[in-house]
């Protein structure tokens, strides 16, 4: 796998997650809702991963603990919906990451 990395380069590889490190940065300075200091939509849904994790949330209880907590806050907040939109928006990379792969060992099979 290293190999396959190293043949698409490591520029290639960067360009290719440029938006990726763009739209964190978008997400750490968007507040949780309007008038929120605590809290950005990145680092709230840091927090509530970080408690998924502690506390061995399953899938389906952290999306009903992230349903409660958007119907709590004001109406124009920029919770996510579930577990799924939350690692969408924090596991970009695994995501990309298998197709970018898949196509890397296309290209090297298709050399072979």
């Amino acid at each position: 796998m290293e190999d396959m990395i190293h043949d698409l380069g490591q520029e290639g590889f960067r360009d290719f997650h440029a938006h990726i490190y763009d739209d964190f940065e978008i997400d750490a300075q968007k507040p949780l809702y309007a008038g929120c200091k605590s809290f950005s939509r990145l680092s709230a849904m840091l927090a509530l991963v970080n408690l998924k994790a502690r506390f061995r949330l399953s899938d389906k209880r952290f999306t009903k603990l992230v349903l409660l907590l958007k119907n709590m806050l004001p109406e124009d907040n920029n919770l996510p919906k579930s577990y799924y939109e939350t690692k969408k928006i924090l596991c970009p990379i695994d995501m990309v990451m298998e197709s970018y792969l898949a196509r890397a060992l296309d290209r090297r099979l298709q050399e072979d």
